[in-house]
């Protein structure tokens, strides 16, 4: 709201801001009069040895201890948190009683006309007439002004009778001669100074009242600003997100379902068209990837997850990814670690690992032959426990000529033109990658010269912390459980990457596994054929595993009844204690690790008790604040590959990204239906496939959107589903990342 002018009050309080400057001006005029009474004391002093019997040289003196005295005490009740609100008047009538006391005293010393036709003491009232000004308080002048009027007549009027009482004339040679037309010309000098100073406060409160419109006008306007700032913003976020959507889900399903092509037979030309779609697929979502991340920077959007980072894990997982594009030009490609460097550091993993492979990218771009070598050293601990990590990634490429280096870091800027036209790329990576090294809590530079190579350095800091030992999976070495208990074994599935990685995890057992799709498609199978072991999915198209399971309990004879263990991304006590009451044996939580797979099927073997409830993981929710990507669900399904000799990684996130775009125009279908149960059921596969490759994050928003379905109340459910959109479009370029 803006302030309006109101018609000035003698008697009207200061406004809060005249009333703070007010102290300011006390605390000023407690200085002046500090410094004044140190002139009046130092003066007289000169004189006081000359004329040690002169009564004004020690009134002097003595008037200037009293106002020092009070200066120091008003400037320490200013500097109290809430000064007393009378300190203004009451120090204006003060000033004004010590020059009346010190006229008082040359009176009674027997100088009456140094009062009355004295200059020097009449001019220290309208000095402090002038300092009552300072307080911006209008009461305060008018209360100084009264006070020199009625004490100085008075004084005067005290001084006359007195010498006609005594019939004595008030005649002096210093002075002259007492003369009532001079009193009264001093009694409207008062007058006129007191006026004066209400004046001056007058135009100086008019003034701030001005000056406070205008503040207030012009943050009106900053704040009007700001909004359309701020909504500015908002709109380019949701672009940024819809344009995530709309281009990155599209595409990444594009190379998804071309991985797929590739892996099937193909004509010599035909594979050739299938490989150049994906490498220009790759290439445009690179570049999408590049302007999302700058946009998400400036923004102020891009966010850094602190955990523990495993350095070593870290840069030979950069060198592997640009491993094969540096062995295809014949580079050799080196990873030295000092040993000082900490096992881990706190830091952000997959920030670190962008970092790395863009450089790592580039330097292999760059360098036709030679070598390429990443370096890392850490410095000595800091004063809070953190060390600083150096990482340098050296080439043997073209170089860098000195006059063109400013050019890397800005926005789209190329050292040659020519460069993006032979190399490629949008100059983006280096602006990203120095961002991301101070968001890092360091910095990025480049040492290099022509034709000899580019060194690029950056440091990160982080407080060092253990980093556990992964847990590795059965070597091909132990016995297969098939040779205990040559079962033959029916998923029932109906995830395409969840069965990838169970048949996966079943044929290291020694199982070759039937698929089913749904409760139907079991109990068709099981009347084709006994089995002696089905892994049932609860939540299944058609059919779902609870209905399924009661009625082939009711249906088979005791002969032909499998044992079932259930598989749901389900955890909690009623979902279990439901899968019993059906008729099922045992129950294993998804995400499925390999461990507890191989442990349900030895208890079946040994016909143990299913486990108890306690070790089954609990669900990850958004209260968690779970990051994007969990590596170690990638590198559990990356080491179960590498054992069965088998590309597992890249197909279950080929698999998974080719999915996407089914799944979230699915959920849109429902909410548009509002079809609470179908959107349940599809959230509820979203959730068990995420977490099989750890987007947590996805999997978190897909348990949400479940609960929401389940519930029948979809009030938030459209919100829910926006978010999960934007988080499957950062997440998905990651997975391109790290899948290979």
């Amino acid at each position: 709201m803006l302030v309006n002018a109101t018609r000035f009050s003698f008697w009207a309080r200061p406004s809060a801001t005249a009333a703070r400057i007010g102290l300011e001006g006390e605390a000023v005029a407690a200085t002046v009069r500090l410094w004044l009474a140190v002139v009046g004391a130092v003066l007289p002093l000169g004189f006081l040895l000359v004329r040690p019997h002169e009564i004004e040289i020690w009134v002097g003196l003595g008037s200037s201890l009293l106002a020092a005295l009070v200066s120091v005490a008003a400037r320490r009740a200013v500097r109290r948190p809430s000064p007393p609100w009378w300190l203004g008047a009451f120090t204006s009538v003060l000033d004004v009683s010590i020059v009346t006391v010190t006229l008082l005293a040359l009176a009674a010393g027997g100088q009456p006309l140094a009062v009355t036709n004295g200059r020097v003491f009449f001019s220290a009232y309208l000095l402090l007439l002038a300092l009552s000004c300072l307080r911006q308080d209008a009461r305060w002048c008018l209360l100084a002004g009264f006070a020199a009027l009625t004490e100085y007549f008075a004084l005067v009027a005290w001084l006359v009778h007195r010498s006609q009482a005594a019939g004595v004339e008030l005649v002096s040679k210093s002075y002259g001669t007492f003369a009532w037309n001079n009193q009264i010309g001093r009694l409207v000098i008062l007058v006129l100074a007191t006026f004066i100073c209400v004046a001056i406060v007058n135009q100086n409160r008019s003034f701030l009242r001005e000056l406070s419109r205008l503040v207030e006008e012009r943050t009106h306007e900053l704040i009007l600003e700001k909004a359309r700032v701020e909504e500015a913003s908002r709109a380019k976020s949701e672009f940024l997100a819809n344009m995530s959507h709309e281009v990155r889900t599209p595409l990444n399903a594009v190379l998804g379902m071309t991985s797929l092509v590739l892996r099937t037979p193909l004509t010599p030309e035909q594979r050739e068209q299938i490989e150049t779609a994906r490498s220009s697929g790759e290439v445009l979502l690179a570049v999408i990837n590049d302007l999302l991340d700058v946009a998400e920077i400036e923004a102020g959007e891009m966010e850094i997850e602190l955990g523990p980072c495993a350095l070593r894990a870290c840069a030979a997982e950069a060198v592997r990814i640009v491993e094969e594009r540096g062995a295809g030009k014949g580079l050799a490609l080196h990873c030295d670690i000092a040993d000082g460097v900490p096992a881990g550091v706190e830091s952000d993993a997959s920030r670190l690992r962008q970092i790395l492979v863009k450089l790592l990218d580039n330097a292999v771009k760059f360098t036709e032959r030679g070598e390429v070598r990443l370096e890392v050293t850490a410095g000595p601990p800091e004063a809070d426990g953190a060390v600083e990590i150096l990482f340098a990634v050296r080439d043997t490429g073209i170089g860098i000529p000195a006059d063109r280096m400013d050019r890397l870091f800005k926005p789209f800027g190329q050292v040659d033109s020519s460069t993006s036209r032979i190399h490629g790329g949008t100059g983006l990576g280096l602006v990203i990658c120095r961002r991301l090294a101070e968001r890092l809590g360091g910095r990025l530079w480049v040492e290099s010269e022509r034709g000899r190579g580019s060194a690029f350095f950056f440091t990160i800091r982080g407080r060092p912390v253990e980093i556990p030992e992964p847990v590795p999976v059965e070597s091909r070495e132990d016995a297969p459980l098939s040779d205990q208990a040559p079962w033959r074994i029916l998923l029932a599935e109906d995830n395409p990457v969840n069965q990838k990685v169970e048949q996966l995890m079943l044929a290291q057992m020694g199982y070759r596994a039937d698929v089913a799709g749904d409760g139907i498609e079991v109990l068709e199978a099981l009347r084709r054929q006994a089995y002696d072991l089905i892994l049932m999915d609860v939540q299944m198209p058609r059919m779902d595993g609870l209905e399924a399971t009661r009625r082939l309990r009711a249906e088979l004879p005791a002969a032909r009844q499998p044992r079932i263990i259930a598989v749901t991304a389900n955890v909690l006590a009623e979902q279990r204690d439901a899968c019993f009451a059906a008729g099922m044996d045992d129950f294993v939580g998804k995400p499925m690790a390999f461990g507890d797979l191989r442990s349900a099927l030895q208890r079946a073997i040994a016909h143990e008790p299913p486990a108890p409830a306690a070790p089954v993981p609990v669900p990850v929710t958004l209260a968690d604040d779970p990051s994007p990507l969990d590596p170690s669900r990638l590198d559990s399904l990356r080491r179960l590959g590498e054992l069965a000799g088998k590309p597992l990684l890249r197909e279950i996130v080929d698999s998974f990204l080719a999915e996407i775009p089914r799944r979230v125009a699915r959920m849109r279908e429902a909410l548009g239906r509002t079809d609470a149960e179908d959107l349940a059921f599809v959230a509820h596969s979203l959730k068990g496939s995420s977490g099989q490759i750890g987007a947590l994050r996805v999997a978190a928003l897909s348990f949400e959107l479940e609960k929401q379905g389940k519930s029948a109340d979809l009030a938030a459910a459209p919100a829910l589903l926006a978010e999960l959109e934007r988080e499957l479009g950062r997440v998905a370029p990651l997975l391109q990342e790290r899948g290979d």
